[in-house]
């Protein structure tokens, strides 16, 4: 980060929490492009920001310390949900943990107080910590309990908790530190990022065992639903069997992808013995030639199997045979969700997996660590961050057309991604999207396909840069470690 000022971050707190306390102010300052040192004590005079227990003298910033979240994340407790503070900045509702009520800043002369502890509050959000005390009380491993988060509990879920308290922060140095504001732009001179991916959980979805019983249930509710009934024989037949549809739908992709000049990342399942033989497809010949010759200039990462993501043996397995196509896959995304914060990302650094982009929730878009930026996830019981770049999952397909989820028709969910799209430009953060490969189906996804199109020309007209989740990664580590 030398091309970036150093602000030095004066440090007051037991040393256990030293840690905590350094990832936090990581996680803000690679947002807002600075370069944190630290020093440890009660005072430096060429301190610009403290955080500690009120001192004698003054600096220019003093975020508040709650010392009772020091005994607080040494315990496995889950944070009183009649004790979070919602403040109001800008047009957000913001909730804080560990904070004085009131207004979020208290000003001097020459110094100002954040009165909340965005320290403490961001390392909750930052390390899930709700799933990690569910985790640690022994809930089967699996996809994380939406309803069970802190964001379902007081419905911020669609709010970037931790951007905001980033802006909070800029807010502040606008007066006091005026020498330390960045402009945060992406790939030098883009105002935000939007990141593309695709989950293959099947690559012929239509087989023609599926075909055929498709197209026996449609003749058999004919007179109770003809035309839809006639519509979807008459689509399938033409779509699956006369395009190849399934084929068709990636060079259709890719090949508007390189018109407009932007790139995106594909998650290939691995495993061979999946209960739906259809996902089995890196086991067939004609598949397998079909991916290593659509997908070899591609960026190629491993769509694990659920237990991928808590075994290292099966994960080296299934990246073995990803590698046994030719393809050198460095991300990862579970197949289902199925992710454990604090075991799952032990599993892939010890894999040597660069950068996850699993941490959504399945029912819900919005930020499931209350960010939207990437950050290197914590090792709570090591007392460290991960070498693994989390880039978080913000939206997916399923997720808002499923009736399971967030049952939103296409109209309806170009008004969220409109929504989330300005707030990126705004925040000058970052969205992720993941359409899987089989929702660009017309036939029985109509509408869909071309929502993703016209999010993407949306976010281009904006400035924003639309790629990879790689291109993410390398971009990224070129601010932090």
């Amino acid at each position: 980060m030398e091309r970036y000022p150093n602000i030095n971050i004066l440090l007051n707190l037991p040393r256990d929490y030293i840690p905590k306390a350094e990832f936090v102010f990581r996680t803000y300052c690679y947002i807002l492009r600075l370069n944190p040192k630290f020093i440890y004590g009660s005072h430096f005079e060429a301190a610009h920001l403290y955080y500690g227990p009120p001192g004698e003298r003054d600096h220019p910033l003093h975020i508040h310390y709650d010392p009772e979240a020091v005994d607080f994340f040494g315990r496995q407790d889950l944070y009183p949900l009649e004790q979070v503070n919602f403040c109001r900045f800008g047009a957000d509702s913001v909730p804080f943990l560990f904070s004085k009520g009131g207004a979020i800043f208290s000003y001097a002369q020459d110094s100002c107080i954040l009165r909340k502890d965005i320290v403490a509050s961001g390392f909750y959000f930052l390390t899930c910590w709700h799933e990690y005390v569910f985790s640690e009380r022994g809930l089967p491993k699996g996809r994380v309990d939406y309803k069970e988060s802190l964001q379902f509990r007081w419905d911020f879920t669609e709010v970037p908790v931790v951007d905001i308290y980033c802006r909070i922060l800029l807010y502040a140095m606008k007066d006091y530190l005026p020498e330390f504001i960045r402009d945060i732009s992406w790939r030098d001179d883009r105002r935000f990022a939007v990141s593309l991916s695709h989950d293959i959980d099947y690559w012929d979805f239509w087989d023609e065992d599926t075909l055929k019983n498709t197209f026996l249930y449609n003749k058999r509710s004919f007179t109770q639903r003809p035309l839809n009934a006639a519509y979807k024989i008459l689509g399938h037949y033409w779509h699956k069997r006369v395009r190849k549809g399934h084929k068709g739908v990636i060079e259709n992709l890719l090949r508007s992808e390189l018109e407009l000049s932007i790139s995106s990342t594909w998650f290939i399942l691995a495993r061979t013995d999946f209960p739906d033989r259809r996902q089995n497809y890196i086991d067939d010949v004609v598949a397998r030639t079909q991916l290593t010759g659509l997908f070899a200039q591609q960026d190629v990462g491993l769509h694990g199997s659920p237990d991928s993501a808590f075994n290292l043996s099966v994960l080296n397995k299934e990246l073995d045979n990803l590698r046994g196509l030719g393809f050198n896959p460095t991300g990862f995304r579970t197949h289902y969700l199925h992710f454990d914060y604090q075991k799952s990302f032990s599993v892939l650094e010890a894999a040597g997996i660069k950068y996850d982009s699993t941490l959504g929730y399945w029912e819900n878009i919005g930020f499931r660590a209350g960010i939207s930026f990437p950050f290197y996830p914590f090792n709570i019981k090591e007392n460290r961050p991960f070498r693994v770049l989390e880039i978080p999952l913000i939206v997916m397909d399923t997720t808002l057309h499923s009736a399971k989820a967030m049952n939103l028709s296409s109209l309806s969910g170009a008004r969220t991604l409109n929504r989330l799209i300005e707030m990126a430009a705004t925040y000058q953060s970052h969205i992720s999207l993941l359409w899987h490969n089989t929702t660009f189906d017309p036939v029985d996804y109509p509408g869909w396909g071309k929502l993703y199109w016209k999010t993407i020309k949306r976010a281009l007209n904006k400035q924003a840069w639309v790629t990879s989740l790689n291109d993410i990664y390398e971009e990224w580590v070129n601010l932090s470690y």
